[in-house]
C-alpha cells in the first residue's frame, strides 16, 4: 500500500519535470549553438592527438599567461611535430620559428587548422612569451597558406 501512495506521489512530479516536445526542441538546437561559438585562444583544444598526456588547466593557464603579458608575433611556415612533452606539462604538438624553438600552445585557435594544414603552410598570428627558457607561442588566429 506505501509503494502505491508513494507512486502516486511520485509520478505527477516527475512529469512536471519534463515539459516534454519544449525540452526536445531546445536539445536539438544546443549542437548548432555549440558549433558556432566563439573561438578562445585561452581555451585548451579539446582534441586528445592535441593535448596528450598534459594537462589541459596548465595549458589553459599558460595561454592566458602569454595572451596578457606576452609580444606580438606572426609566423608563416609549416608546423613542425613536436614531442608535446614540456616540464610544465603545457600541452604543444608543433614547433615554428627559428631552429623550431617556439613552441605552439594546443589551443581552440589551432585546433580548427589543426586537420587541415597539419602537413602544409599555415600563418599564424598571436603571442609569444619565453617563460623559464622555453619560448610559447598562442594562436588568436590562423589560416592554411597555399604558397
Amino acid at each position: 500500500m506505501r509503494t502505491l501512495i508513494a507512486l502516486g506521489l511520485l509520478v505527477p512530479g516527475a512529469a512536471l519535470a519534463c515539459d516534454g516536445m519544449k525540452n526536445q526542441t531546445a536539445a536539438n538546437a544546443a549542437p548548432a549553438a555549440a558549433t558556432t561559438a566563439a573561438v578562445d585562444p585561452s581555451h585548451c583544444a579539446k582534441n586528445a592527438e592535441l593535448v596528450g598526456s598534459n594537462c589541459s588547466f596548465s595549458t589553459g593557464m599558460m595561454a592566458q599567461r602569454v595572451l596578457d603579458e606576452g609580444t606580438p608575433w606572426t609566423f608563416t611556415g609549416a608546423l613542425a611535430a613536436s614531442t608535446n612533452q614540456l616540464a610544465s606539462h603545457v600541452a604543444a604538438p608543433w614547433t615554428v620559428g627559428p631552429n623550431q624553438t617556439v613552441h605552439v600552445v594546443a589551443n581552440e585557435v589551432v585546433e580548427r587548422l589543426a586537420g587541415a594544414s597539419a602537413n602544409g603552410r599555415v600563418t599564424l598570428e598571436g603571442r609569444l612569451l619565453e617563460v623559464d627558457g622555453v619560448k610559447y607561442f598562442v594562436a588568436t588566429q590562423a589560416a592554411a597558406t597555399n604558397s
